[in-house]
């Protein structure tokens, strides 16, 4: 098999440019192709016992609580007998192929790649056609879940056209609040506005939403209420316990001695980690001993640690996995989530199943999973003060922090991946209902 090379854009105008003409270019050369996918709808299925769903996005080849989540939905449809995938483009790092030992999770190599704006070492990618067109003629499906409002959305977009086959946006991330936080050039912030409201709108889809809170943005954005659904996400807390709980953990991997405040997730500053790095200052004046513990990486990580590294109170673990992402959530004294971007909040109900109380802001989809007061604390978004007193109140109170401990982690088993398995299921057989009656198949 020939080899192709990977064409790479720099995150600048003339490479947006050569970018968006390098995937047109491979788009058309493969046209005839493309028109061709309406002889594979006759292959699909029209038995809801046994639907074909794929779930395509950008940004797939990695870690994130949006490929994590897909890909678990994807192996829990799979135990149910239905056929699912999760399909995306290889980061130009990575050899493309398979992301798990069965062969659901699919990453294609890229065609053409541009470095993404305000992410260090993250991509946009557009998949080599050839080998997605040998997928889906093998794979015939019922039913198409955009992740992401990307380019790999885009394609699918006109790919289901095509294929006379429904769509479905899961509005996974905030990705206008991003915009607005990480660019700073305001036309291509409304640019981005723009074609996220737009290619939410096209096509009538039905839009996902993981929680109430981004029910009123999506509508803001143009989607009619009657299309959008709010179905919450499943956590597999399996791992995660307070048995898990090792009093000396966090000193292990090189923190000072004093209870810890940890935070997961990306290091980035649409994360609201600027409001974090305040409060803690503050934190630091009232109890001295405290520690702050930052799980993740991510392109503000040097900014973070360069601001943080007079306190010497700060411990920088990188990523964590498995048994020891658990040990150091379980062994911390107190959640801090400062995001107001979240659509929902992974790490938060890990956090609550450990039963370490989490502080939370009263934007997103984390405010609707901590009950303040009960399982944490809600607090103002943006306001490094409340955050602060917050944190203060918790570490002053012993016997408050083990109260709500307790009930974060009875909060945190309403989460079940199995409901939200079902939820998503009934959904798409809807999807999938009106799909074949418009079709006059049923």
């Amino acid at each position: 098999m020939k080899t192709t090379q990977t064409k790479m854009f720099r995150a600048d105008f003339p490479g947006s440019v050569g970018f968006i003409l390098a995937m047109a270019t491979h788009f058309l050369r493969h046209l005839p192709r493309i028109l061709r996918l309406s002889q594979v709808r006759r292959r699909a299925t029209a038995d809801p016992g046994r639907l074909r769903i794929l779930m395509v996005g950008d940004n797939m080849d990695g870690i994130h609580g949006i490929s994590v989540s897909a890909r678990r939905l994807v192996y829990q449809l799979r135990r149910e007998g239905h056929q699912a995938w999760l399909l995306g483009v290889a980061h130009s790092s990575n050899g493309p192929g398979s992301r798990d030992a069965e062969g659901w999770v699919w990453m294609f190599r890229p065609s053409s790649a541009q470095e993404l704006f305000g992410y260090a070492g993250k991509e946009m990618s557009f998949p080599h056609l050839p080998d997605l067109l040998d997928f889906l003629e093998a794979n015939p499906v019922d039913l198409v879940e955009i992740e992401s409002p990307g380019f790999v959305g885009i394609l699918f977009a006109v790919l289901c056209r095509a294929m006379g086959v429904p769509v479905v946006h899961n509005y996974r991330t905030d990705l206008v609040a991003y915009f607005e936080m990480l660019l700073d050039n305001r036309m291509l912030v409304d640019l981005l506005r723009w074609f996220t409201c737009f290619f939410l709108r096209a096509g009538d889809a039905e839009v996902i939403v993981p929680s109430e809170a981004f029910i009123a943005k999506v509508h803001h954005m143009g989607v009619p209420l009657r299309r959008i659904h709010f179905i919450r996400r499943g956590v597999d807390l399996s791992r995660f316990s307070p048995d898990r709980r090792d009093p000396g953990y966090w000193e292990s991997l090189g923190a000072p001695p004093g209870p810890v405040v940890s935070y997961l997730g990306r290091v980035s500053r649409e994360k609201g980690l600027e409001t974090l790095a305040e409060a803690f200052e503050i934190l630091l004046a009232v109890r001295p001993d405290a520690v702050l513990g930052i799980i993740g990486d991510g392109p503000w990580l040097e900014d973070f640690r360069r601001w943080m590294e007079p306190t010497g109170r700060a411990l920088f673990t990188g990523e964590l996995g498995g048994e020891s992402l658990a040990r150091a959530l379980a062994s911390s004294e107190i959640f801090a989530f400062p995001s107001v971007t979240d659509t929902f909040g992974n790490a938060v109900l890990e956090a609550l199943a450990c039963g370490v109380p989490a502080v939370v802001t009263d934007k997103g989809g984390p405010m609707e999973i901590v009950e303040d007061g009960l399982s944490g604390l809600v607090v103002p978004g943006k306001d490094p003060r409340a955050m602060a007193r917050a944190l203060t109140v918790l570490l002053e109170d012993g016997r408050l922090r083990r109260r709500l401990g307790g009930n974060g982690v009875r909060r945190a088993e309403l989460f079940r991946p199995e409901a939200s398995r079902d939820e998503h299921l009934a959904f798409y057989l809807g999807v999938h209902s009106a799909a074949l009656s418009s079709h006059g198949r049923i």
